[in-house]
């Protein structure tokens, strides 16, 4: 028995010393393999998870960042700002560090160092700026401050690609670290088959409880690291619709909301397993929502996880940003001043009322004469009037009708119900009716008129550029009636502008082209029976077709074409007047017309002398011809250029007197020489006592006063008779010599008629 217990234990401590071997060596190697994975875990856990982590905290960071800029250039309170912003350094420091001791992100970590202190250059500019805001022009202000935000954003965009590189090459290193784990694994199991299988099961649970224990770790850092500290509420879902996870800034939220953390549930999006069945059925892995809680707006983002089949939601609180949103588009479609909706709005407004196909109509009315109050009160008492105008105005109007401030002293209507001439004239009437009431300001009391220019839809335009520009044409139209503040607009009124738009192009055209061209009027000195003086009419042959000046003037005066036409003509007259004075007609005088846009243009007067000058005329021999229209504006200006024309010898006379603002005073205090009596009175006289009564009191006052006076538009040997009776000096019309081109002039003067 001795020798089979010897044997026994012989062979038991020999299998007992083997299994003593094979578990001492496979205790080595399972021991070296734990080790290993031992050595791959720490540096997952405690070196890629945490620069992964980082990472991560850093884009919220920059977002962060950028949302406080946004917020400040909004609210412009600069100690929300200066605080928020030296928490998001500090913050940013300590993530900074972590990535920046990692040798692999060594030039990441540099670039992201560097781009990070250019947005605190850049918002520290953003945060001068704002202070020093009193020392910018306005409109550069604004624009200088949106360029430094779009630089940051800029910025902020580029350092994106960088911090994902970290995160993607942090997550290749997990997973790197994870497959060397497992391949460490798998070879103990091989040797561990080798020696027993109780030591594989055992190896194998080992080798199982180590893997678990790998992911359960990265796993619960991943949330302790990431949910815990996330500063916006992160809460999971199970498909029960159980809330398994929550952090702490879901508790803070239900505080803020005065709700108790057993409530948590209200966290949930409204119709949340809606929101499910969307993501399921369209096959989503996110969805974005927006909601209202109480007085908060909150986003919450919706992460579908497929592989745990399992929801995780981000709620961000976005109160402060919507309430900027807000302000920002009020600032765009509002004005400031009236707090009404201004000329974007009503672009917006025209473009939704068109897509519905419904009949409407629009207004642009304006304050008439309103840059005279300007002028007399000022801009400051001019933006009361215009404020109480509106604040009055506002109370009164029907919900019908919307009102929108286009500009200073510029208002629009969108007529909604109304859109027949009758209860378009009803609402301007009423309209009207408010703005002649005073309007007591700090300022006194104002009284104001409107006029109003409508237009129909579809009638009048089918798109909104259409609408507003056949509504300012029918006002232009209200602008130019004196007795009528209502026009509608139709389309003779838009024909008649296209026509005088295309007549100015090609007046512009004209001059260019040389299409003027001069013809001249003899003056028959009725005592001495010789032709004294001629008058310069200019005319316009376009195309095949000869235009009025009647048609063509007016709207050369409008344009302000009439200054270098005006100039034109006197240069030529005067060459011609030259001319005559060289074939030995030394005592000629060449009358030019001066338009009043030309008169008071500032260098009117030297334009003359200087032109004078180069023809070598002399001043005798030139006359020019002003309209009572001239008087009406700057009578000291218009003295003083008159006395220096006189002064100079250059003779002076008055066109069509008697049918403008005639005035005796004008008489009185200008240097004129000469009466020209208006045609109107002339075409008929041999047949109207009136007219004769009217032409003897021109004569007889010319007479009085020393002037010397001519008729115009004389036709018939009876006119010629009549103004010899009353001796009126000089005549010129169609019964001596119609306009003559300068040929036949001088063949006409060499050969006048008997």
């Amino acid at each position: 028995m001795n020798g089979f217990l010897k044997s026994y234990l012989f062979r038991a401590t020999l299998f007992a010393g083997l299994a003593l071997i094979l578990g001492l060596t496979l205790s080595y190697i399972v021991y070296n393999s734990s080790t290993k994975v031992d050595e791959n875990t720490f540096e997952l856990v405690n070196k890629h998870i945490p620069i992964l982590n980082c990472a991560n905290q850093i884009i919220e960071i920059l977002i962060e960042q950028e949302r406080n800029i946004y917020e400040y250039f909004t609210t412009q309170d600069s100690s929300v700002f200066i605080k928020k912003h030296l928490v998001f350094n500090k913050t940013f420091d300590i993530q900074y560090a972590v990535i920046s001791q990692e040798e692999s992100f060594k030039n990441q970590s540099k670039l992201i160092y560097y781009n990070q202190k250019q947005i605190a250059i850049l918002s520290e500019a953003f945060h001068q700026m704002i202070q020093e805001r009193n020392n910018y022009d306005q409109n550069n202000y604004w624009d200088e401050l949106r360029e430094l935000l779009a630089q940051i954003s800029l910025i902020r965009r580029e350092m994106l690609p960088i911090l994902q590189y970290i995160k993607t090459s942090t997550q290749q290193a997990v997973i790197r670290a994870q497959n060397a784990t497992h391949q460490q694994v798998a070879t103990s199991h091989t040797l561990v088959i080798f020696y027993s299988f109780s030591i594989i099961l055992l190896g194998g649970l080992i080798a199982w409880y180590i893997r678990q224990s790998i992911l359960n770790n990265a796993k619960i850092n991943r949330l302790a690291l990431f949910p815990h500290r996330n500063p916006n509420p992160i809460f999971s879902i199970d498909t029960q619709g159980e809330i398994v996870f929550s952090n702490p800034a879901c508790e803070r939220l239900l505080h803020k909301l005065d709700y108790t953390p057993e409530e948590i549930d209200r966290l949930l999006p409204q119709n949340f397993y809606t929101l499910c069945q969307k993501i399921h059925e369209n096959n989503l892995t996110f969805l974005n929502v927006e909601q209202t809680i109480k007085e908060y707006v909150l986003q919450y983002d919706i992460n579908y996880l497929q592989d745990i089949n399992a929801y995780d939601i981000h709620v961000i609180d976005i109160t402060e940003r919507k309430l900027a949103e807000e302000k920002v588009q009020k600032l765009a479609f509002y004005q400031q001043t009236t707090n009404l909706p201004n000329q974007y709005k009503l672009n917006e407004d025209l473009t939704i009322e068109i897509t519905r196909q419904k009949h409407f109509a629009l207004s642009v009315f304006s304050i008439k004469n309103f840059n005279k109050i300007v002028t007399a009160y000022g801009v400051e008492a001019s933006d009361v009037l215009v404020n109480d105008f509106c604040d009055h105005l506002k109370t009164k109007l029907s919900v019908d009708l919307a009102l929108y401030h286009l500009n200073d002293n510029q208002f629009a209507l969108i007529c909604k119900e109304k859109n027949n001439e009758s209860s378009l004239q009803l609402i301007a009437k009423k309209i009207m009716g408010i703005a002649e009431k005073p309007l007591n300001t700090v300022y006194g009391e104002f009284f104001i008129e409107l006029n109003f220019g409508f237009c129909l839809y579809p009638e009048h335009g089918k798109d909104k550029n259409h609408l507003i520009k056949n509504a300012l044409s029918a006002l232009s139209v209200a602008d130019a009636n004196q007795h009528e503040y209502f026009s509608l607009f139709n389309n003779k009124v838009e024909e008649e502008i296209l026509h005088n738009t295309k007549m100015i192009d090609d007046l512009r055209n004209a001059i260019i082209h040389n299409e003027l061209f001069l013809v001249f009027q003899p003056q028959l000195d009725l005592v001495q029976q010789k032709v004294t003086g001629i008058e310069t009419l200019v005319r316009w042959k376009h195309g095949d077709n000869i235009i009025s000046p009647a048609e063509f003037i007016p709207l050369a005066e409008q344009s302000g074409l009439i200054v270098p036409i005006g100039q034109w003509i006197l240069e030529q007259a005067c060459l011609f007047a030259k001319k005559l004075v060289n074939l030995g007609y030394v005592d000629i005088v060449v009358a030019v017309n001066v338009s009043p846009r030309q008169f008071s243009h500032p260098d009117f007067l030297k334009s003359v002398l200087q032109t004078l000058k180069e023809t070598k005329l002399e001043e005798k021999n030139l006359e020019l011809e002003i309209t009572e229209g001239v008087f009406m504006y700057n009578e000291e200006m218009t003295l003083c250029v008159l006395n220096q024309l006189k002064k100079n010898g250059i003779k002076l006379s008055i066109d069509d007197f008697g049918t403008g603002y005639s005035s005796l005073s004008y008489l009185k205090r200008f240097p004129i020489d000469k009466l020209k009596i208006d045609q109107s009175f002339i075409k008929d006289c041999h047949n109207n006592y009136e007219d004769k009564a009217i032409i003897r009191t021109i004569v007889a006052l010319g007479k009085n006063l020393n002037l010397a006076l001519i008729a115009e538009g004389v036709e018939e040997l009876e006119h010629v008779d009549f103004l010899k009776s009353i001796n009126c000096d000089e005549i010129q019309g169609y019964w001596y010599s119609k306009p003559l081109g300068q040929d036949k002039l001088i063949q006409f003067m060499n050969n006048p008629p008997s």
